[in-house]
């Protein structure tokens, strides 16, 4: 070898430890910083003519395990989502309560129960009715607390979308900022690494708000971005997440009625409800939007029912219907909308019943038998009011397949067997009552705030119940005349146990509760008092609060783990780092001794001449 090509050699090795070197120094310097890869230098050898005459840098590399980084996107989706359950699940249940907690629900159900017991031995009492309505005023407030808390909560979902949507905007933004400097350095013959890094940054982002994948599109350092479910995010261009926050949200606002879905707009133009098409399977923002529009309403429909059911186990008459030729007939008198008959048959299929309800508006008709819990109840609405109401009752009786007849009657309807086979065995007519006294045992403690009126259970508009334990609130004409809660008619003493031995034992019977609570099921809904069903909600809420926090460690531990290998394969190590240093000084030191020795021998040749 010539002394040109040793000094030639010699100076490619400097450059390229040189570059290792600077390589070297940038791992360190950013071996803390978030989303570094580790990066190499891909040196060649450079041969002519069969001979080595240097060596030359080729690329910087990323050392980083792609499916590793895969998996690791895919599982953060599904621990941001686990998180996002966790988080607010564990709130609910401390709005919930403990069983038998002191703030809890059920402890103000007994608490009222206790107090309606003590009123029950000491009608007469003035401080036995101070306790009564002071323990109701606690229970209707304890309600609306928690209604107005998971309402709260809902809000909060809601906001967290809106700051989600915004985030993932931005992430898109980088992502398509970011592959254009890719691609154009790339053109260029310049290093990317960093660029990758930035833009693997703004994936991950992406990555926890919604459920994504990435295709590679070639060498050109371009990629596709998609959910799980295969709807583009990124294709060359971004596309555009838009939501609008609600403000306040209340138990009457649901999706599509007050509140905002996610719409995703391609940069052709073209829209997507993410909500409406389930294209979100994982992340925060598919975790939020559960929360908002499922979990938390159950939540708020728990606490509606046990309003409702209160309310109506204490101001509901009910009446049993008179025996007449063939069937029973049953009073409609002074029917609120809500209210309802019963008409109890045997007919060839077992036991069966029919409910009929007082429906007031025709949109909501026909009513679906789920309003009920009982599985073996039909349901049919019709407006009491009606001039044919006996007629539409009639009708849509027989396009049940209910060989059942109705006929108006003095204060009702009498239903009678309309088919051999069929025996009509009873029936009940429950009415809410309206006034203190003159109306039977039954008393309206508790009204609906919004307008002090009595709670029926209507099911007009979007019905009574929805957000009724926000609303719930005692009786305004009680508080002004607590000798109600002994005296229920003229002439009655106020020493009679009647009305408040009725009103302890029918806020301790056994009730059948609405399945859509998620407790209980529809072909089996859950059965017993209000303390239960109190208690049962606190359960649902504690198990659904555990499971979800078992839920998000378990998916926690996996991420951690996967960090943990992406770090060691891709972070950086910095004893590795010193230990390539000290080679690289070496191999630095050596061909700058190389070319000492070169400029040497050349001075000596020149001198020489």
């Amino acid at each position: 070898m010539g002394l040109s090509s040793a000094l030639g050699a010699a100076l490619s090795g400097l450059k390229t430890s040189q570059a290792g070197l600077d390589l070297v120094a940038a791992n360190v310097a950013n071996a803390q910083t978030p989303g570094y890869v580790k990066k190499t230098l891909s040196v060649e050898q450079v041969v002519s003519g069969g001979v080595t005459i240097g060596v030359r840098t080729d690329d910087i590399r990323r050392e980083l395990d792609l499916y590793l980084q895969r998996t690791l996107r895919s599982e953060a989706a599904g621990a941001a989502f686990a998180q996002a359950r966790a988080d607010y699940l564990d709130r609910v249940q401390t709005i919930f309560g403990t069983p038998d907690g002191e703030l809890s629900l059920d402890t103000s159900v007994s608490k009222f129960s206790a107090s309606l017991d003590a009123l029950a031995t000491s009608p007469e009492s003035g401080g036995a009715r101070a306790e009564v309505l002071a323990q109701a005023q606690t229970l209707a407030q304890t309600l609306n607390a928690a209604s107005r808390d998971v309402q709260d909560l809902r809000g909060q979902a809601d906001q967290q979308i809106a700051e989600g949507v915004t985030a993932a905007n931005d992430a898109l933004k980088s992502i398509e900022d970011l592959t254009r400097q890719i691609v154009g350095a790339k053109n260029r013959g310049q290093p990317t690494a960093d660029l990758l890094d930035l833009r693997d940054v703004a994936i991950d982002t992406l990555a926890s708000l919604v459920d994504v994948r990435v295709e590679d599109v070639g060498a050109s350092g371009e990629i596709r971005v998609k959910t799980s479910s295969g709807l583009s995010l990124y294709d060359g261009a971004a596309s555009t997440l838009s939501f609008t926050a609600a403000g306040s949200v209340g138990p009457e606002d649901a999706y599509g009625a007050g509140l905002s879905g996610i719409t995703l707009t391609r940069p052709s133009g073209q829209s997507f409800d993410l909500l409406a098409s389930g294209q979100l399977r994982s992340g925060s923002l598919r975790a939020l939007a559960d929360l908002r529009d499922k979990t938390l309403p159950q939540a708020q429909t728990q606490l509606d029912e046990l309003a409702a059911n209160l309310a109506q186990a204490l101001g509901t008459k009910v009446e049993d219907g008179a025996a007449i030729a063939g069937g029973v007939d049953l009073t409609t008198a002074g029917a609120a909308s809500g209210d309802r008959l019963t008409v109890s048959y045997q007919s060839g299929a077992g036991a069966r019943s029919v409910t009929v309800v007082n429906v007031g508006d025709p949109s909501r008709l026909p009513l679906d038998d789920s309003v009920t819990a009982d599985p073996d109840d039909m349901v049919i609405g019709v407006d009491f009011s009606s001039p044919t109401a006996a007629a539409d009752l009639d009708a849509a009786l027989a396009a049940r397949g209910v060989a059942i007849d109705v006929a108006t009657s003095a204060d009702g309807f009498a239903f009678t067997s309309g088919a051999a086979g069929l025996t009509i065995t009873g029936g009940q007519s429950r009415l809410t009552a309206a006034a203190l006294s003159g109306d039977g045992l039954a008393l309206p403690v508790f009204v609906d705030g919004s307008g002090g009126g009595v709670y029926s259970g209507s099911l007009d508009g979007r019905g009574q119940r929805i957000g009724f334990a926000g609303r719930i609130t005692v009786n305004p004409a009680l508080l002004d005349d607590p000798s109600a809660l002994s005296v229920y008619a003229t002439g009655a003493a106020a020493g009679d146990a009647s009305r408040a031995t009725f009103l302890s034992e029918a806020l301790k019977s056994d009730r059948s509760f609405s399945a859509d609570t998620g407790i209980g099921g529809a072909s089996q809904p859950f059965s017993g008092s209000l303390v239960d069903f109190a208690q049962a909600a606190i359960s649902a809420q504690a198990r659904a609060s555990a499971t979800a926090t078992r839920v998000a460690e378990g998916q926690s531990l996996v991420v951690s783990s996967l960090q943990d290998r992406l770090s060691t394969e891709s972070g950086v190590n910095v004893d590795e780092e010193m230990s390539r240093l000290i080679q690289l000084q070496t191999a630095y030191g050596a061909n700058a001794r190389v070319i000492t020795a070169v400029k040497e021998m050349i001075d000596m040749l020149m001198n020489a001449v």
